[in-house]
């Protein structure tokens, strides 16, 4: 008896390619969409918490800018003011943080004369000097303390014999989402206006009236 051994000449990748095709679970696709949804979620879910927490953190660094700006222009509308005076000036301005709160928030207002420099070199700067300084939650300026241009520019010092104000805000945030990643963020701002009523806004709770000396010119 002769024993004969099957052979094929179809590859043995083909065959098994043939077998897979004909199993119904190749065609049951019931399950992809969950699938392909459980590995986009994470993606999603970062996308959104990340789109969220950029929008709040522009939104509250747009709001301590209008703080300043709006103690600035509230301060420069009055030719002479008070403690008492500036307290309700900050008060008012205040509102403009909400839904913020304002108890972290701190605030710098300062009154500064420019002076003439003295030298006939246009490159050297006039000095400004620091006539009074009032502040919530921060610490004040002393009078006559000279600022350099990083707290005042150059440009600004082009006018001897006149004064700026200088609002300063300094807010802490915290994301609400992302705090654990980012952390705590320092939001500040300072904004520069002139006196509209007068060449310099009178303080009439200092010695004379936080106005430069008529001698000796600056803030001293």
């Amino acid at each position: 008896m002769v024993s004969r051994i099957w052979t094929s000449s179809v590859p043995m990748a083909a065959r098994l390619q043939r077998i897979w095709s004909r199993l119904p679970i190749r065609r049951d696709q019931r399950g992809v969409a969950a699938v392909e949804f459980a590995l986009l979620l994470p993606v999603m879910l970062t996308l959104y918490i990340g789109s969220v927490e950029v929008s709040q953190s522009l939104n509250a660094n747009r709001r301590v800018v209008l703080l300043a700006r709006t103690i600035a222009d509230l301060t420069t509308q009055s030719p002479k003011l008070a403690a008492a005076d500036l307290g309700g000036v900050v008060a008012a301005a205040s509102a403009v943080l909400a839904p913020l709160s304002t108890v972290p928030a701190k605030i710098r207002i300062t009154s500064i004369a420019i002076s003439p420099s003295g030298s006939s070199d246009p490159n050297v700067a006039n000095p400004a000097s620091v006539c009074w300084s009032y502040q919530q939650g921060w610490s004040s300026y002393a009078r006559g303390t000279v600022l350099d241009q990083t707290q005042l520019p150059t440009a600004l010092r082009a006018e001897p014999g006149t004064s700026i104000i200088m609002a300063e805000v300094e807010y802490p945030y915290k994301p609400v989402i992302g705090y654990v990643l980012t952390g705590e963020m320092t939001l500040t701002e300072r904004i520069y206006m002139r006196p509209r009523m007068s060449t310099y806004i009178e303080r009439s709770d200092l010695a004379n009236n936080g106005i430069p000396n008529p001698t000796t010119g600056p803030c001293i």
